[in-house]
């Protein structure tokens, strides 16, 4: 077995982009093994492509506040989960109404899919091809940066969208820095981010679409919790739900899965499909451990099958944040 290893020899927390880290391309049936630089920190987002082998990007997580939609016929926007921001959508009110951020009822989004029922939802109409907007104002709570610092809160009004920009006006809850910007859709992309910062900012973090097939990131998951759901933060994997699909089997023997085998799955879209459900966690100790039985196929937008499995979540140092996995094109 040959292993081929992705190290990144330093993280700037003041630098959002690194070189791509290229590998020849290799046969199908040849073993390799790659590992993302996390750090204790998980303090980066990283897209990784499997038939490269290699890091397309990276991005400190906290740098961007929403994701515009910029695919398809619909318009949805995003919360940076990873900060932990939630959203409550005020109804049509006056956008220079006095806001109580602590009576508001807040919510979060999931990474099911299921856009309607994230935070921000549909805050549009549709008149035949005309995107009409309901006009609510929504408060954002911007969550915690990679120091664990609050960012504070933003009021919102999305104003208007069609196929190529959206509008939207933002201020302090107090009215104070008042903004109206433009964010341009570009269809190479699944999302244009957004920073509410300096007056707002646009952000090309993704790659372009057809260039990456995964994202480690920290994310929210849900727990059960007295008939109701108990957000918490985790690390985990978003799947570019527009190019790849992924299959999981926790059945079969990893070395047994073959193309035939393969070509005859059940693949979801769903973007968190893989989540962070791949690693256990023993709280005595707050020790992780890979599931190394829990198998996973992800059909990339080449139209090749790639089998893997996550072996461990530790470097050769005993740090944590360095998760690690074998994977194989079939």
């Amino acid at each position: 077995m040959r292993f081929l290893y992705i190290f990144i020899i330093s993280i700037s927390l003041s630098s959002c982009f690194k070189e791509d880290i290229p590998v020849k391309p290799y046969d199908r049936g040849n073993s390799h093994i790659a590992i993302i630089p996390m750090t204790p920190e998980y303090s980066h987002q990283y897209y990784y492509k499997f038939e490269t082998n290699s890091i397309v990007k990276e991005n400190p997580f906290d740098i961007w506040d929403l994701a515009f939609q910029c695919y398809g016929d619909e318009y949805y926007i995003l919360l940076n989960g990873a900060k932990f921001m939630e959203a409550a959508d005020l109804g049509k009110i006056d956008f220079n109404s006095n806001i109580n951020k602590n009576n508001a009822e807040y919510k979060y989004d999931s990474t099911n899919g299921d856009f309607n029922d994230y935070a921000i939802g549909k805050w549009w109409e549709n008149d035949n091809s005309t995107v009409i907007s309901k006009n609510h104002i929504y408060l954002i709570n911007r969550g915690k940066d990679i120091a664990g610092k609050k960012m504070g809160y933003i009021k919102m009004q999305i104003l208007s969208a069609d196929s190529s920009e959206y509008k939207i006006k933002f201020a302090d809850l107090d009215g104070k820095n008042e903004y109206i910007f433009n964010i341009n859709r570009d269809t190479n992309y699944n999302y244009i981010m957004f920073s509410f910062s300096n007056g707002g900012e646009k952000l090309i973090l993704e790659p372009e679409r057809k260039d990456w097939d995964i994202e480690f990131t920290k994310l929210i998951a849900f727990l059960p919790y007295n008939n109701s759901l108990l957000p918490y933060g985790v690390t985990g994997i978003i799947i570019n739900h527009t190019e790849v699909e992924v299959y999981s089997d926790s059945l079969s023997n990893y070395d047994d899965i073959n193309l035939n085998i393969a070509e005859n799955f059940n693949y979801s879209k769903k973007p968190g499909y893989i989540g962070h459900e791949w690693k256990d966690f023993e709280l005595n100790g707050e020790i992780y451990s890979a599931k190394t039985y829990m198998n996973y196929v992800l059909k990339d937008n080449l139209g090749f099958y790639w089998k893997f499995r996550f072996i461990d979540f530790y470097n050769d140092d005993g740090l944590r944040g360095y998760p690690k996995f074998e994977f194989q094109k079939l």
